[in-house]
């Protein structure tokens, strides 16, 4: 059956988009995709609705925490989450935050047009490959029904031209010969 674009699918497809945005971590994904020849992993960067940034040591949370309020980023629940420790030891962590709400809209905006583009043309080739497929169909069944007409006439010529071919070549009455009797002789 063709479609017809669902508003409801299309906004359930935008919020799933969108909340996908607004929690994912911007920066480099190391594995965000695999190269088909080798298999190997492609690093990628990804851009999302959460920010973090590097503090070196737990001396240098607060100024990292205000630049990071200066920037118009807001804390992230998660806040100050500690990544490893440095060659000597010491713990290094990295704070998490929200991007500013401006840089968000935009992104925001941008996934809604994007998924909104995706939808519209996963609806267009569904529509066009059923068309190809009825298209396809009804050729299948002219073509059967032509070959069905084809098979009747070919059977009804070849019966008539048998039927002409008979009454041209009526069979002769076989003429009864006897055979000469056989003389033996005899010595």
């Amino acid at each position: 059956m063709l479609k017809a674009p669902d508003p409801k699918e299309l906004a359930r497809r935008i919020a799933e988009a969108q909340a996908l945005y607004k929690d994912r971590k911007s920066g480099i994904d190391h594995f965000a995709e695999v190269d088909p020849v080798s298999g190997r992993p492609i690093s990628k960067y990804i851009d999302g609705g959460v920010e973090t940034f590097p503090v070196p040591s737990a001396f240098e949370v607060l100024p990292v925490y205000f630049e990071a309020i200066a920037l118009g980023n807001t804390l992230h629940p998660l806040g100050l989450v500690q990544v490893g420790l440095d060659f000597h030891g010491n713990p290094q962590f990295e704070l998490y935050t929200h991007r500013p709400a401006q840089v968000q809209k935009l992104a925001l905006d941008k996934i809604a047009a994007d998924v909104t583009t995706q939808y519209t043309k996963e609806v267009e080739q569904h529509n066009e490959a059923f068309i190809q497929q009825q298209v396809d169909a009804q050729l299948r069944v002219d073509a059967a029904r032509e070959e069905r007409t084809r098979v009747a006439l070919e059977a009804e010529k070849r019966a008539e031209v048998e039927k002409q071919i008979r009454e041209t070549f009526k069979p002769v009455e076989a003429v009864q010969a006897t055979a000469p009797a056989k003389v033996s002789k005899r010595s």
